[in-house]
């Protein structure tokens, strides 16, 4: 059954309580019951909201909730849009719409809609957990420095702003920016700074080449899957020019920095 459909029809039980639970309107109701039946006309009104419901789903016309069930007992094939289950019937004769609404719901099968207390059925899925906000301050200020131009030595000075960066001076501030850093370090001391520590982190990763024979000393960062680098080997991934970011480099690539980094608790 669609959701129009319950809806149309709980309307209809509410307006049918509100009538019969007022006083005034209801006694006016059985006066003119009473004075028609006098004189040979309809009926009196039922006294009870189920007495109603009753007499409703006892006519030979669609009631104020449904299709008349006599009609569904003599054509057993014929297609209900309500009455799917006979204890559904009983829990219809209640005189609390919500109940109603909520029998209809469970028979029709309908999800995710908002009950008559103003809660939500249907099923909640759960949502990823953000990045601390340490890391979109690294975001913020590795993309700050994009197009400054390799310097060798640049970034060392300090952590204002700098005419151009080489790899670890841009590491460097990366890093600055999230909290970690007294100083700007080196290939070579970035690894012994306190809270850098040894493996790939869960949302920042920094690849160290400070060892080996023919070093070619290098660092390049892992921001939330975003690498980035200042200088470098050029490659399909792009790099070889000043701060810039990069595609996922090569595995190749990637197995030639000796040490993997990251910042405690990221």
């Amino acid at each position: 059954m669609s959701i129009s459909a319950v809806e149309s029809r709980i309307s209809q039980i509410v307006a049918m309580q509100q009538q019969l639970s007022d006083p005034a309107a209801l006694l006016a109701s059985q006066d003119s019951s009473t004075s028609s039946a006098a004189t040979g006309g309809a009926s009196a009104t039922p006294a009870s909201f189920s007495d109603a419901l009753s007499s409703a789903l006892a006519s030979g016309t669609e009631s104020a909730i449904g299709t008349d069930p006599t009609t569904e007992a003599a054509d057993p094939t014929a297609a209900s849009d309500m009455y799917t289950d006979p204890t559904m019937d009983a829990s219809l004769m209640s005189s609390d719409p919500t109940s109603a609404l909520s029998a209809m719901l469970a028979t029709s099968g309908a999800s995710g809609v908002a009950d008559v207390a103003g809660a939500t059925t249907g099923t909640t899925t759960g949502t990823s957990t953000d990045a601390p906000a340490q890391v979109q301050a690294m975001v913020n200020e590795a993309d700050s420095l994009i197009g400054k131009p390799y310097i060798y030595g640049g970034g060392h000075s300090g952590w204002g702003p700098q005419a151009g960066y080489d790899c670890s001076g841009f590491v460097s501030a990366v890093l600055h920016a999230g909290g970690f850093l007294s100083e700007p370090q080196t290939t070579q001391t970035l690894p012994s700074q306190s809270g850098i520590e040894s493996g790939p982190g869960q949302y920042v990763t920094i690849y160290d080449r400070n060892t080996g024979p023919t070093s070619n000393e290098h660092v390049i960062i892992e921001i939330d899957g975003q690498f980035y680098e200042s200088g470098g080997e050029a490659g399909a991934w792009g790099g070889g020019g000043g701060v810039e970011k990069i595609a996922t480099p090569s595995q190749a690539y990637l197995s030639s920095f000796t040490t993997i980094l990251h910042p405690a608790g990221l």
